[in-house]
């Protein structure tokens, strides 16, 4: 009778709402730029999708996720937002959660902190500081590349 407080089912709509937020947070983003999906580069998808990366970190910690349940979010976002076939979206997480550490790939690693900045923006409404953040972001890249 009680087995809609069960704990498994809590965790369930943790998972839910919080790939929820990332869609919109990624959806955002997009308009932010002014660029649809179909319009982007390989480079500017696979930044955009790193910088939403840095805010799933945000969102693990706020929300106290585990690993796994962040993998699977960021793989399913990969998959579903992004267009990534499954093992492209794989690849793609492992090198996300490598360059979590500077050492590995310093670049993308400034870009998940800059994420992580962003969904602190997102969070608090500072959207133009959010489009500031994210197109310096893909404009230094691009200038590097």
């Amino acid at each position: 009778m009680t087995d809609f407080l069960s704990e498994h089912k809590f965790e369930g709509l943790k998972v839910n709402h919080v790939s929820r937020e990332l869609r919109l947070f990624s959806t955002e983003l997009f308009e932010l730029i002014g660029i649809r999906f179909e319009d982007t580069s390989e480079l500017e998808r696979q930044v955009i999708a790193a910088f939403c990366f840095g805010a799933l970190n945000a969102i693990v910690q706020r929300d106290e996720l585990n690993q796994p349940q962040a993998h699977a979010l960021i793989v399913a976002l990969l998959i579903n937002e992004f267009k990534y076939s499954e093992k492209q979206a794989v690849d793609f997480a492992e090198d996300l959660i490598h360059a979590t550490n500077k050492e590995y790939h310093p670049v993308m690693n400034a870009i998940i902190h800059r994420g992580i900045d962003g969904h602190y923006q997102y969070e608090k409404n500072m959207l133009d500081n959010l489009r500031h953040n994210i197109l310096e972001v893909i404009n230094t890249v691009k200038k590097k590349a």
